[in-house]
């Protein structure tokens, strides 16, 4: 999070592109583990930690990791409905269905 906070998420998520797939010519498998985003954002999840990513860097990400046509498989773990009440496990379900939806191609804006 030092580094978004620093760089910001665009420019982390490029950083990290370079360093993993500089042609951006290999397969990118995405495993995405929702206790990375703030828990103001994901409540439903096993290791809340406060300043994780918002909202929206969380789904930049999907979105542009989806741009590279590089990515060919994901998981999303750690959502866990039995966490939290009935209210945050729905939000946290919905915003992991978002996030796939994201890295399949949709965008938010």
């Amino acid at each position: 999070m030092h580094e978004v906070d620093k760089y910001g998420i665009s420019k982390v998520v490029e950083m990290a592109l370079d360093y993993v797939n500089p042609n951006r010519d290999l397969p990118i498998h995405l495993s995405y583990d929702v206790d990375a985003m703030d828990p103001s954002v994901v409540q439903a999840t096993g290791t809340p930690v406060r300043g994780g990513l918002t909202f929206r860097e969380g789904h930049y990400l999907c979105e542009e990791l989806a741009l590279t046509g590089c990515l060919v498989a994901m998981d999303l773990v750690e959502v866990n409905p039995l966490l939290g009440d009935t209210n945050s496990a729905e939000l946290s379900v919905a915003i992991g269905c978002s996030l796939v939806r994201c890295t399949l191609g949709e965008t938010l804006l």
